[in-house]
């Protein structure tokens, strides 16, 4: 009998949920030098106690800590090497049960000589943890990172979802997510950004849904923040990456990442480069209109980024870090929209072809000064970056009118941030965060066409140019101490917000200025109700101010029949966000759960309405409406249930209460009404990775994602399933991946329309694609001064060099 495709994917993922049964113990401890602060990313290797093989390798984390998980009953030799200290040997028996090492302290060396393998070391499994304002995914070699961009790994994360058609991003199902790079924001949008970022150049995932005083106020569901690899190891260090994937166009990228360490300074540098053609096809029946409009969308993108810096460590106390990031794209495309009238059958096509082109910089200056003791310090962190896309589009239309003209669009940002954070820790007391802040956000939009359209017949020209800029100044202090098992995080931020801005729309002159001092205090409190168990509970308010696409009269884009415009008039929303939470671990395995909820005031939300001049033809805009309230939850399991098998399942919820303005008809007179749409979204995933051999390992992922009902109507639910395999070979320093995605071609979207009128929708977009990458690290030792100098003496020749 023949497994249909759903059987088969419920059967393989609850045959990976099979088997959890016995409970492994680690060796554990932690590195540090002689004035007991941590020693991190140190290199650990581990041998047999009578033999000279290297039985393993392992890196301790940033904080000095380290685990070697199921190791068998034994002595074993850990050898420790770390750049300017001298190579420790520790040696550990495992007798079963859990082993603590406890502190290895680590003596100064007298030169600066050490060799390591690869720029960047990533762990077999992606790894995730909870820390007081935030949840951190250490992104690894399974499938969470399986993809060709930034956006094929944010899909794969708990409580993110990624919008396969717009690359719009959302977080516990709210768009209103701010996403940072390496704690900044770029001045690219978030779709632009995700796909200039290769998989392989992200090193973690911060999910920040309630942040404290410390950040920023602006994102309703928090912040994404994607931490990027930056080559960090001691001597010199290079990585090489390369991938082809195939769906319906083929697309390549390649990376290059690298860094010399020389102790004092540190050089690091990547590139990349992307090539991703890709198609989008659908169509829309609206059952009012008795209209069909068909959708075929091209894409032929490319791009490169290029970021360089160096980190200067000046003393033992004082740190200087600049760099700075470079992004370049072009595009061309067609975008094709006909429509089919289904009460006489004649068919109007409807073409549009574009081709643009964005460039991007970012600067980033970073200064830090530590005192005498640990945990007191001072910051100066000042960021500065601008953008330009220009955008050319020839449109041939047939309906509702043949029609062809041209739009050209040009839109320029400049941001500048400049931060001032101090930190102390209270001896025998709690920790005072503190900063100052000023930043500048410019907008520079406008759009010229000979297209003229007719408004209370009247002809005009749509032709805009809006400029916009909004200052802050920024101020903010944050109280955080430990008494026992509890422990408290209080602060508060205040924000003085200015926003100017001029347009110039049919010829006619508007303003914007407005000017508002806002609060936004925060509390996170903690209880370890075991050794292994903890309960948190969280309060944030934040704001979303509407950006400039929003409040922007220029046309985002448009079709024969809808378009899309923003609204002057448009206010900010608040956002009072509470969470409870709790953590329990067992052993290697976790489990943790959140529920929150949103109360949203003067929320803002997208309205379609029937554009009155364009018969049959509709307008999106953007409105506030007084209030939405939510509440979700999420469940996640982290489980090794054996030395071969390693697990993350993850589920979440999310229920909205939105209002819609609807019409009804009163004596023959259309009244406007507002409606309460209750709408709910759950989501499911597991990534499970088998470690065959030490070489060879196969990962499996599912992802299961529910019916989201939106203001205008309700996506219908879509689930996939991925496989893929990792041959890692030359002593580690090189691996071999292959991805098959959505194996069943079950990952599409249908759609079900409910207002204006009555619809249906369905929209494929290439999901199910084949994947091959390629890496290859390498390094070697890089020899101090007096190293060169001793060598150049005895060979009586060379120079001084790496």
């Amino acid at each position: 009998m023949k497994l249909n495709k759903i059987t088969l994917a419920i059967l393989f993922s609850v045959c990976s949920i099979y088997g959890f049964a016995q409970e492994h113990h680690p060796v554990k401890g932690k590195i540090e030098n002689a004035k007991n602060e941590a020693v991190g990313m140190a290199a650990i290797q581990i041998y047999k106690a009578d033999s000279k093989e290297l039985f393993d390798e392992i890196y301790a984390n940033e904080n000095g800590t380290f685990e070697i998980p199921d190791l068998e009953d034994g002595k074993y030799r850990l050898v420790i090497t770390e750049f300017g200290y001298k190579q420790s040997e520790t040696v550990a028996e495992v007798k079963g049960g859990e082993l603590d090492l406890g502190n290895i302290v680590l003596e100064v060396a007298p030169t600066d000589v050490v060799e390591l393998k690869g720029a960047f070391v990533r762990a077999e499994v992606s790894q995730y943890r909870n820390e007081i304002d935030k949840r951190v995914v250490e992104i690894g070699n399974d499938l969470v990172s399986a993809g060709a961009d930034a956006a094929a790994v944010l899909n794969n994360i708990p409580s993110v979802n990624v919008d396969q058609q717009t690359g719009e991003l959302s977080l516990r199902g709210n768009e209103n997510v701010k996403i940072y790079i390496d704690g900044k924001p770029s001045s690219l949008s978030a779709s632009q950004v995700l796909k200039q970022i290769p998989s392989n150049q992200i090193k973690s995932v911060e999910i920040i849904t309630n942040p404290s005083a410390k950040y920023e106020a602006d994102g309703k569901s928090g912040i994404i923040n994607i931490i990027m690899v930056k080559g960090q190891k001691k001597g010199y260090n290079v990585a090489l990456s390369t991938g082809y994937e195939q769906g319906k166009r083929s697309r390549f990228n390649n990376s290059l990442t690298a860094n010399v360490n020389t102790g004092a300074f540190n050089f690091f540098g990547n590139y990349s480069y992307n090539k991703r053609p890709s198609e989008f096809s659908g169509s829309i029946k609206n059952f009012g209109t008795k209209k069909d409009q068909g959708l075929e969308i091209v894409n032929n993108d490319e791009s490169q980024a290029g970021k360089i810096g160096f980190d200067w460590f000046i003393n033992d106390k004082t740190a200087l870090t600049v760099y700075t990031n470079q992004w370049f794209g072009k595009g061309t495309g067609e975008i094709g929209s006909d429509i089919t009238d289904l009460t006489n059958q004649n068919f109007y096509p409807n073409t549009s072809t574009f081709d643009g082109d964005w460039k991007s910089q970012d600067y980033s200056l970073n200064f830090k000064r530590d005192f005498d003791k640990a945990d007191h310090n001072i910051v100066l962190d000042a960021f500065f970056s601008k953008s330009k896309n220009t955008d050319t589009r020839w449109m041939d239309n047939s309906y509702p009118e043949v029609k062809s003209y041209f739009e050209d669009r040009d839109d320029k940002t400049d941001n500048i941030r400049v931060n001032l954070d101090y930190t102390n820790q209270i001896k025998d007391g709690g920790k005072i965060e503190a900063g100052l802040q000023f930043r500048q956000e410019k907008n520079d939009n406008s759009l010229l066409t000979d297209n003229r359209i007719m408004v209370n017949n009247v002809l005009i020209d749509p032709s805009t140019n809006f400029n916009f800029t909004r200052d802050f100044f920024s101020a903010y202090v944050n109280y955080n101490q430990k008494f026992g098992k509890f422990g408290m995080q209080l602060g508060i931020r205040a924000e003085q917000s200015k926003d100017k801005g001029d347009y110039i729309y049919n010829k006619k002159e508007g303003f914007i200025d407005r000017e508002k001092l806002d609060f936004f205090p925060s509390a996170f409190l903690t209880y370890e109700v075991s050794e292994k168990g903890e309960v948190s509970l969280n309060y944030s308010r934040r704001v979303d101010r509407p950006g400039i696409n929003q409040l922007s009269p220029v046309a985002e884009w448009s079709t024969p029949l809808m378009s899309s415009i923003g609204n002057p008039d448009l206010k900010a929303e608040y956002t009072d966000n509470f969470e409870v939470g709790y953590l329990q671990r067992f052993g290697k395995n976790s489990v943790s759960g959140n529920v929150f909820y949103r109360h949203v005031k003067d929320n803002i939300f997208r309205s379609v309405s029937r554009n009155e001049d364009v018969a049959e033809a509709y307008i999106q805009n953007y409105e506030n409406y007084d209030k939405v309230d939510a509440y979700g939850f999420e469940l996640s399991f982290n489980l090794v249930p054996t030395k071969w098998w390693s697990s993350n399942i993850s589920g979440d919820y999310t229920h909205n209460t939105m209002v819609v303005q609807q019409q009804k008809t009163e004596n023959g007179v259309a009244v406007p009404y507002l409606e309460e749409i209750d709408a709910n979204r759950l989501t499911a995933r597991m990534n499970n990775t088998f470690k065959l051999t030490k070489a060879i390992s196969l990962q499996h992922f599912f992802m299961y994602q529910g019916k989201s009902r939106f203001l205008q109507g309700e996506m219908q639910d879509m689930w996939r399933m991925d496989l893929g395999a990792r041959y890692t070979f030359m002593g580690g320093k090189a691996s071999l991946s292959a991805r098959v995605s959505d194996i069943f071609r079950t990952f599409y979207g249908r759609l079900e329309m409910y207002t204006p009128d009555r619809g249906y929708g369905n929209f494929r977009w290439e999901a199910h694609t084949m994947n091959i990458g390629f890496t290859y690290n390498f390094g070697g030792k890089v020899r101090n001064r007096a190293d060169a100098q001793q060598n150049k003496t005895e060979s009586n020749g060379g120079g001084v060099g790496f």
